[in-house]
């Protein structure tokens, strides 16, 4: 069952569903005239505690984008500021995104005719101050904030020094696909969500043409597991995957791994920024492959979505143990 609202003046229109990928619910309104240009692009940056300075730097890299050809650009976690692990100043740093900064990146957008995907913004929550929500914000080429996901799944590990992020941030409670953008339907995730491949198989479900995972990765699980991770997410969903990139040294507890990827639905790397440099990566999306990829091994029609539950044989015993 599928429901529809309004969403402030998005002007593009928006599907989102529950967690347990069950039930829809979205938004619905007016699609914004794409510009002439059609590319998607990745930014990599290596984002500080200096918002102005992390601001005119997103600002360049929209140029850029703009000048290759880009109607839309994904740039990393983390743009906006990169807190110091330990010490609570992202908390302390959150913004609504209403407020004054979101709305200069709103501007941003706007002057260069650019959508843009902010992911993720330390947003503050109204209802609990306490903790604040890793939120991956999509902006028209008109500034309007079409749609914002708060991340799922949360960060909680013990490499590089060792990372919780559910102690400062909430989770989200729902994922979100955006249609009608210059580059297709597009689905969002941030960073530690490309893990949860169910996630993105419902994404594609909904029809995404693009996922979307703008990431600051840890060094050690970058090298191990940044490229494989995406290019599965491509090849299990057939769509072309974007995941923006922090990199490099941001203070001396924080490190990124670099390598904002842009990876099509065969499992190519169509892009790669490598290990250190700020800069902008822009693809054209191919939706006559993607599509001739999806008839030739139409692997989204042969999953088994009947089945529900695993049988377990427990030495003499059978039970079964609920899927999803």
């Amino acid at each position: 069952m599928q429901a529809w609202r309004k969403l402030g003046s998005a002007r593009s229109r928006v599907c989102t569903f529950a967690l347990a990928f069950a039930s829809a619910t979205g938004a619905r309104a007016m699609a914004t005239p794409a510009p002439a240009r059609t590319g998607l692009a990745v930014g990599q940056m290596r984002s500080t505690s200096s918002p102005e300075d992390n601001l005119a730097r997103c600002a360049q890299l929209c140029g850029d984008a703009v000048s290759k050809g880009a109607a839309f650009l994904s740039l990393p976690e983390c743009f906006e500021f990169m807190g110091t692990p330990g010490t609570g100043d992202s908390l302390r740093f959150a913004q609504p995104l209403d407020g004054e900064l979101f709305s200069r990146y709103r501007a941003v957008a706007k002057e260069h005719n650019l959508w843009l995907s902010l992911g993720g913004f330390h947003e503050k929550s109204a209802d609990d101050p306490s903790k604040m929500y890793n939120t991956h914000a999509i902006v028209d080429g008109t500034g309007n904030l079409v749609a914002s996901y708060r991340k799922l799944h949360l960060f909680d590990v013990d490499y590089d020094g060792g990372f919780r992020e559910s102690d400062s941030t909430h989770k989200g409670q729902e994922a979100l696909l955006v249609t009608g953008t210059p580059i297709g339907n597009v689905g969002v995730a941030t960073c530690y969500d490309i893990r949860f491949p169910e996630l993105f198989t419902a994404l594609r479900d909904a029809g995404a043409d693009v996922l979307l995972a703008p990431s600051a990765f840890m060094p050690t699980t970058g090298a191990a597991h940044w490229e494989v991770l995406l290019r599965a997410r491509a090849i299990e969903t057939q769509c072309y995957v974007a995941a923006a990139a922090q990199w490099g040294q941001h203070n001396p507890k924080r490190a990124s791994y670099g390598h904002a990827l842009i990876v099509d639905p065969w499992g190519e790397v169509m892009a790669d920024l490598g290990a250190e440099g700020d800069g902008v990566a822009v693809v054209q999306v191919d939706k006559e492959k993607m599509a001739g990829i999806r008839a030739r091994m139409p692997v989204s029609s042969h999953r088994r979505r009947d089945v529900v539950a695993v049988v377990v044989k427990d030495g003499g015993l059978r039970r079964v143990h609920a899927a999803l």
